[in-house]
């Protein structure tokens, strides 16, 4: 854990030093690379191509601007916390979490399991063993399980992630007394520091390309993905997805709900036989299992040499 929030300190001191504006939000993804957050959900998460004459006979894909929403309190107990609902189905629900800068949240207990990345801003976690606070960054990813204790914290930089949870109660948190420790929390740790020994920060996972991890149907070089988490218990898969520029998937469909996060870019989703749609940072779509679609990062590639077509 302190190896992780270690490297999570000093990438944040390092893009400060080197005054890169919103270094964070690149994900891994270089200039015009295009970084997606994709959570799978009640099947396979496995791509499978189709022909581009596929006809699509599923309902429910939506696309949703979170930014343009307005946010909703998560009640009394929670000053400065806010979401906007993005989906909700029987132990499938995804939200955009909103913490405001500078206000403290309590120590906490969660009520269900949630998966939850932070997309932008600085979220000072003030854990009481600890001297020093800790701060979590963009592209840090954590499992919270039901019924560990977390907190407190307060955003030095408006914090907003994307949720995602089986549970069908919300909030997730129930405000816990500051000396509360769950049953959960291993000899010598409090909760939030099981909880960040549980999480990834995206830096660390490896991209691997699509034509390697499925190779010989059809994917071409330049889709790359991180496996973040798989959770077999929970039945969720989470990864990121990379566009290299120029890059456009085969027509392809997913045995799973497919949750959509835009991370850095801009992306095309275009639903077979129909219109593209481009969805910029932050905004989301729900793929609903069995819809057929594709992906392509819109912005050309300009380099020096011709990018690999296989």
């Amino acid at each position: 854990m302190r190896g992780i929030l270690s490297i999570c300190r000093r990438f944040l001191i390092l893009a400060v030093c080197a005054g890169i504006p919103g270094a964070f939000a690149q994900f891994g993804g270089r200039t015009n690379e295009v970084v997606l957050y994709l959570v799978n959900t009640k099947g396979s998460p496995t791509p499978q191509i189709v022909p581009s004459s596929t006809v699509n006979t599923a309902t429910g894909f939506t696309v949703i601007d979170p930014t343009a929403q307005t946010p909703v309190p998560f009640g009394p107990n929670f000053a400065g916390e806010f979401y906007v609902n993005l989906h909700n189905e029987s132990n499938d629900n995804f939200r955009y979490i909103i913490q405001k800068e500078g206000i403290v949240t309590q120590h906490n207990t969660f009520l269900g399991p949630g998966k939850l990345l932070i997309a932008q801003g600085i979220d000072r976690l003030l854990i009481p063993t600890q001297t020093d606070p800790t701060d979590l960054t963009a592209g840090l990813y954590a499992p919270f399980p039901q019924g560990v204790d977390f907190g407190p914290e307060v955003p030095e930089v408006e914090a907003h992630s994307f949720l995602w949870t089986p549970a069908s109660v919300f909030p997730l948190l129930q405000p816990a007394d500051p000396g509360y420790r769950s049953p959960l929390d291993p000899p010598g740790k409090d909760g939030s520091q099981y909880v960040l020994s549980l999480g990834t920060f995206d830096a660390l996972v490896q991209w691997i390309g699509w034509n390697v991890t499925y190779p010989n149907v059809g994917w071409p070089w330049g889709i790359d993905s991180r496996l973040i988490e798989t959770d077999a218990v929970l039945g969720a898969t989470v990864r990121m997805v990379r566009l290299r520029p120029g890059k456009k998937t085969p027509t392809f469909r997913i045995a799973a709900n497919t949750h959509i996060a835009v991370l850095s870019g801009s992306v095309q989703i275009t639903p077979a036989n129909g219109k593209a749609i481009t969805l910029k940072a932050n905004q989301y779509a729900f793929v609903p299992n069995g819809f057929a679609i594709s992906l392509a990062n819109p912005i050309a590639y300009t380099g020096p040499t011709t990018l690999p077509s296989f």
